[in-house]
């Protein structure tokens, strides 16, 4: 399918009955459920519901993926992807950051134990340079 169908049409799942071509935006916080232990798969709008979900599924075709995660701001999506690393670990950044994210990683995130090395990430061998035995995702 070409990107620009891919982009409307990427997510066949539909989510009402009414036969509209857009996914509505639902806004309700929380949903109802059949019964005691039973869940329709949305529990609590801040967990998950349809309009995201419509979204990361969508996003997830477009980048040739198998699911992704959407978040609500720029910073959501750096401080969860901070949970994935462990004390000790390493990570080379840009040193041209946002400085929100820079605040998280030296005020946050090494407090956590995580190392941090900004380097200009247009150089490769100044990437390379920083790579540690501890560096997480790197090429070696």
């Amino acid at each position: 399918m070409d990107f620009t169908t891919l982009c409307i049409h990427g997510n066949h799942r539909k989510y009402d009955n009414t036969g509209a071509i857009s996914v509505p935006i639902f806004q309700s916080a929380t949903f109802a459920h059949p019964g005691v232990g039973i869940s329709t798969g949305y529990d609590y709008s801040r967990l998950q519901n349809p309009t995201r979900e419509h979204l990361e599924r969508t996003v997830a075709k477009l980048e040739g993926g198998i699911d992704a995660m959407a978040f609500s701001s720029g910073m959501a999506a750096i401080a969860a992807l901070m949970e994935l690393f462990s004390p000790g670990d390493h990570i080379i950044a840009s040193d041209d950051i946002y400085g929100g994210s820079h605040r998280l990683f030296f005020s946050i995130s090494k407090k956590n134990g995580l190392d941090f090395s900004l380097v200009d990430t247009s150089d490769i061998s100044r990437i390379e340079s920083h790579i540690r035995p501890k560096t997480k995702g790197s090429l070696c």
